[in-house]
């Protein structure tokens, strides 16, 4: 697997959580599909193909979603400073550890949301926000997180790749 899948990947991805995962909604809440494929993507591939994709991903889904422009480059952006926290001495591909990461880059994606909300004078109250969305959503992007991590596992061949000087 290469940019080659993966770019088309995070353009379906993109449209399909802009177009179609609004209709599937979950107690009025969807996961970030965007979002979880990067995360997969960077815990198993690493951070070369996963940087690209991350800014594809970003200016693609801010094209289609309702939010300001570059809202959701911008939050996907932490994506970046969490994979250097992730440190280049751990192996790429640990299961217990993509859930971790994901759970703080939901939180991450998040918090930049509410922060361009409130900059704008829309943002509503961030206790609510933080117990009615980020928490669920949370949730259901590690539920939706493990089976594209297995898929994306399986689909490079089942190989754990480490760092380059590790």
């Amino acid at each position: 697997m290469s940019l080659y899948v993966g770019v088309p990947l995070i353009i379906v991805a993109a449209l399909s959580e802009a177009a179609v995962l609004p209709l599937f909604r979950i107690s009025g809440l969807q996961p970030n599909l965007v979002l979880t494929l990067l995360v997969a993507w960077l815990m198993v591939r690493g951070s070369g193909e996963a940087f690209v994709l991350i800014a594809i991903g970003g200016g693609v889904l801010g094209l289609v979603d309702g939010a300001p422009l570059g809202t959701a480059l911008l939050a996907l952006a932490p994506l970046l400073l969490l994979e250097d926290l992730r440190g280049a001495r751990l192996v790429e591909g640990e299961p217990i550890l993509t859930v971790v990461f994901m759970l703080a880059a939901t939180g991450a994606y998040h918090l930049v949301y509410l922060l361009v909300f409130t900059a704008q004078g829309q943002a509503g109250s961030w206790a609510a926000a933080a117990t009615e969305v980020i928490l669920p959503t949370a949730f259901l992007n590690v539920v939706l997180v493990l089976p594209i991590y297995g898929l994306l596992w399986a689909a490079s061949g089942g190989r754990r790749r480490r760092a380059a000087y590790a």
